[in-house]
């Protein structure tokens, strides 16, 4: 080899494959003019994903696989082992027809959740999820993963802290709680009316009335759910110790109220009038006559609306003709309230 040319080094096989893992050139270069050969290529390092993070190479590493458990078969799982299972109870069906909106209750014991959700089985999952909140204790043992669960010595009463989905301090529903509460003691249905609206429009403060015979309770709130929930609280705390019995002395109502409904209209027929109604805006009326009498001796008739949400009205009088009427009459008055705008 003729003095002043380049002299290159021996080179091992080309770069290959093993085990999917690139092999690196090993050759060394010398320079043009017989200087001290350059450093060796450094061997090449697998690529690093974006991040920093490197997959592991093998399941030492591995992230765990992250569970895929609903919070009922969680909450199903952690109470087997104490041997009970929770209870589930659709309490609530409210909103349009076409966009519902689903209420699940969930007892453990004396522990009590409630869930929402636009489905039944998005709201049991919501109060499957609170409950297990309660019982386990996110800051403390997260879910899944967590120790065991606490005996029912060591569960806390927390049914009286518990934060109502609605951001106050009314526990349940008491919308629904006062409706029961009527229909049991066979009174007229509860009333709403909106009083007022004040406010900028993203602060917005509603009043609205409670009314059941000519009692009348009214609830604020920020919005018109809350203040209907107020509302109903306020009455059912008023009338839920009246006695059964003897309703009428306590309502405000006379005995001869009772007996002798429509004494000024006695000429107007409210059956057909509420039928032709129901025709017109395609609601169902069912009448279903009570057996037993009134104290007063009176017959006592319900009228039910299949609208949006359900209404039954309440009516007496000396005749079934006459009861009859005055369900019609109460439900025209409930429907009258509840079109205002």
């Amino acid at each position: 080899m003729a003095a002043g040319s380049p002299v290159i080094g021996s080179q091992p096989p080309m770069m290959g494959m093993n085990n999917g893992t690139p092999l690196a050139y090993q050759t060394t270069h010398i320079s043009a003019d017989g200087g001290a050969p350059s450093q060796p290529i450094q061997p090449l390092q697998p690529r690093q994903p974006v991040g920093g993070v490197s997959r592991p190479q093998n399941g030492a590493g591995a992230l765990p696989s992250l569970p895929s458990k609903t919070p009922v078969s969680v909450l199903q799982e952690l109470l087997s082992r104490r041997g009970t299972t929770p209870k589930y109870e659709l309490v609530q069906i409210e909103g349009a027809i076409h966009e519902p909106t689903f209420r699940y209750r969930v007892t453990v014991g004396e522990i009590i959740a409630v869930g929402t959700g636009r489905s039944k089985k998005e709201a049991k999952h919501a109060a499957a999820k609170a409950i297990l909140d309660k019982l386990v204790g996110i800051s403390d043992n997260p879910l899944p993963g967590g120790g065991p669960v606490p005996s029912n010595n060591n569960i806390p009463d927390v049914t009286s802290q518990m934060v109502s989905p609605f951001d106050d301090t009314i526990p349940g529903n008491p919308i629904g709680t006062l409706q029961e509460m009527c229909m049991s003691r066979r009174w007229p249905p509860p009333v709403y009316d909106l009083k007022s609206e004040k406010g900028l429009p993203h602060e917005r403060l509603f009043t609205i009335a409670c009314s059941v015979f000519k009692n009348i309770e009214t609830g604020t709130g920020k919005s018109k759910k809350l203040a209907k929930r107020q509302a109903a609280h306020k009455m059912w705390l008023k009338l839920k110790d009246l006695p059964v019995e003897q309703p009428n002395a306590n309502l405000g109502l006379e005995d001869d109220d009772e007996s002798t409904p429509l004494a000024s209209d006695a000429n107007f027929n409210y059956v057909k009038f509420l039928q032709e109604i129901s025709h017109e805006q395609q609601f169902e009326v069912t009448f279903v006559d009570v057996e037993e009498k009134a104290k007063s001796g009176a017959v006592q008739c319900l009228v039910q609306l299949s609208t949006l949400p359900v209404a039954v009205c309440y009516g007496s009088g000396p005749t079934q003709k006459d009861a009859q009427a005055a369900a019609a009459r109460n439900a025209l008055e409930y429907l009258k309230i509840m079109t205002k705008k």
